[in-house]
């Protein structure tokens, strides 16, 4: 190799001009809204500047470029030039505007909180002082190199990043502080390998369908992209903790469990079928309307001589035999594709097959509502065990908090403890370790042996005392009242069913008010349990309502009894008075008059006195 090709490729090298660097600072030099008393301004041939016509704003810095900015400050230096003209001697910013803005509000954070603000590091390119067309070139250049960069290198170095630090085993403040470096949060640098996994495609859908998610929720969709409608569900979700405020993604958790969950059903229904494939059974569609389709599960059937059907018995008796999947809870039905060809009945029915119509058809219906039913039972079963999981990652969540407990939790706490119910003595002398050991997240307390409890106590601050025994409480009211049978009540002794236990839905509206977004069959029970409160009080105000209508009704007719015994003892007293005025009165005699009347031979006294006889009154001598 000659002299002359060794150093042509250096000959040919050329320096860029790469202008002088100098320290802006961002509340004194940059007033965005007030060019006019700015030293720095956005240059008017910056490509990206805000639109007026309504497009969407992108100067604007976004939440993670300016925790990047407040944690390890600008990095890349924007690019000014000199002005010239109106905005001669101020320098105008050609590249780096948000990065500038994000500075700004990072330094009117610091001095809100009373702390100090970094500068930012400027290139000024004296060279580009009127040449609008480079200028304008290099902005376009730098945001089309921007946007054309992929996410998946942005997952690459976060990776990367999230490796070096569990590798490291950095403190918790510094992995908060990386992390908020490249505009992120613990938990999204924690998601980072997860998010690495995922395909490009993938990541291209999301983008394609404008679907603003995080690394987590990246991570998540990925997880359960393939189940139908898992995209829409999960921007629905998204959209309801925002609306709400949730920071804890209590609504995206909730939908994500769902989705897990009808995953893997899905996953084993593919696996029954092949299962079944193997063995020759045919798989039909799940019937939604029985009585309209010549199939009948084989619990429901019996032979022609009355014996019912069992599975094994079909499968090897009769050609009609078949599997269908029960969409509740993708369970396999067992089924006979036409009953009534295979010689089979329904049941209960009459052994002539044609039979009463119209009985036939109230036969069919209450079948259905029976089956109806019992999807329902099997649907809320499976959501309410599937829920329990999300519900108590919340309690472990609300177990860590390092801050002293409410008033309510305390209020909750002391409540139960001092009232000394049955299912707290229940819960207390079962074995209620296993729970605690979830929630405090100590495996030591599986068995509560009393040396571990001490020493938990011991290294627990009395700020956290109370959320000790919240965690006790929240393993009672689990344990106790969260049953798999809690979504419609209990059964008592006789095998009735009673309503939802007042305790279920203390609990539920308990987590709500501190944060938890409850699922459909939580929002279903505290609602059925609202509609049985309501029936009960109408109820008891009906029985009230009763009650006192008897007592008026009693009340009325002992007045009436006694208003007409006292009219009736009204109506009796004259008539006596009258016939003792009517009897005659006789005169009284004395005992010679008496003898005088005898010897007379009792003549009375209104006969004329005998002649010669004297009158009344009158003496002998007279």
């Amino acid at each position: 190799m000659t002299q002359t090709e060794q150093t042509a490729p250096a000959a040919l090298a050329e320096e860029a001009d790469a202008g002088r660097l100098e320290w802006i600072d961002p509340l004194e030099d940059f007033h965005p809204d007030k060019p006019e008393e700015s030293r720095v301004i956005v240059d008017p041939f910056n490509h990206r500047k805000k639109r007026e016509d309504g497009a969407e704003d992108t100067t604007e810095p976004d939440p993670g470029l300016i925790a990047s900015v407040e944690a390890v400050g600008v990095q890349q230096a924007p690019v000014l030039r000199p002005q010239t003209g109106e905005n001669d001697g101020k320098l105008g910013i050609v590249m780096g505007q948000r990065r500038m803005k994000a500075a700004r509000a990072a330094a009117e954070r610091a001095v809100a909180d009373g702390r100090k603000y970094r500068k930012v590091r400027v290139i000024i390119r004296d060279d580009l002082k009127g040449v609008d067309d480079e200028a304008l070139a290099g902005s376009m250049v730098e945001n089309v190199h921007r946007a054309a960069a992929s996410a998946q290198d942005d997952l690459d170095a976060a990776q990367q990043l999230s490796l070096m630090v569990s590798a490291k085993r950095v403190p918790k403040a510094r992995k908060a502080q990386l992390a908020a470096a490249i505009g992120r949060t613990t938990e999204e640098l924690d998601a980072a390998p997860r998010v690495a996994k995922i395909a490009p495609e993938v990541i291209e859908e999301l983008w394609e369908e404008g679907a603003e998610f995080d690394w987590v929720e990246q991570a998540d969709y990925a997880e359960v992209e393939d189940v139908p409608n898992a995209l829409w569900k999960l921007e629905q979700a998204k959209r309801k903790d925002a609306d709400e405020g949730n920071t804890k993604r209590g609504a995206w958790r909730q939908v994500m469990q769902a989705l897990r969950t009808e995953k893997a059903k899905a996953e084993r229904i593919a696996a029954t079928t092949a299962e079944l494939a193997k063995k020759m059974i045919p798989v039909i569609g799940w019937p939604h309307a029985w009585q309209y389709s010549t199939a009948r599960p084989v619990t429901e059937l019996e032979s022609s001589i009355g014996r019912p059907l069992t599975e094994a018995g079909h499968n090897e008796t009769c050609s009609g035999h078949a599997a269908t999947f029960d969409p509740a809870d993708g369970e396999v039905v067992w089924v006979c594709r036409d009953f009534k060809k295979q010689g089979h009945r329904l049941i209960g029915s009459a052994p002539d097959a044609e039979g009463d119509g119209e009985t036939a058809q109230e036969a069919d219906a209450e079948r259905e509502a029976a089956r109806a039913e019992a999807r329902t039972v099997k649907t809320n079963n499976a959501a309410w065990r599937s829920v329990r999981e999300v519900r108590q990652e919340f309690i472990v969540d609300m177990c860590q908090d390092k801050g002293e407990a409410p008033a309510d939790v305390k209020d909750l706490v002391l409540t139960t403890i001092l009232a000394g119910r049955y299912a707290y003595t229940h819960y207390v002398n079962a074995d209620c370790g296993d729970r605690l050991s979830t929630y405090l997240k100590d495996a030591n307390l599986k068995h509560t042996p009393a040396d571990v409890v001490a020493k938990l106590v011991k290294r627990t601050g009395v700020k956290r005392y109370w959320w000790l025994l919240f965690a006790h409480i929240a393993g009672m009211y689990e344990v106790e009242h969260m049953t798999d049978e809690a979504w419609r009540g209990k059964k008592d002794e006789f095998g009735r069913r009673k309503p939802i236990e007042r305790q279920t839905v203390e609990w539920l509206t308990f987590l709500k008010a501190h944060g938890y977004s409850l699922s459909d069959v939580e929002e279903e029970t505290l609602a059925t349990a609202q509609s049985q409160a309501e029936e009960k009080a109408k109820q008891d105000a009906q029985r009230k309502a009763d009650r006192e209508r008897w007592d008026r009704e009693r009340e009325e007719a002992r007045l009436k009894r006694e208003a007409e015994a006292q009219q009736q003892a009204e109506e009796d007293a004259p008539a006596e008075q009258a016939d003792d005025t009517d009897d005659p009165v006789e005169p009284p005699h004395s005992d010679e008059n008496a003898d005088a009347d005898a010897a007379d031979g009792g003549q009375e006294d209104d006969e004329p006195a005998a002649e010669g006889d004297a009158e009344p009154g009158e003496s002998d001598e007279e």
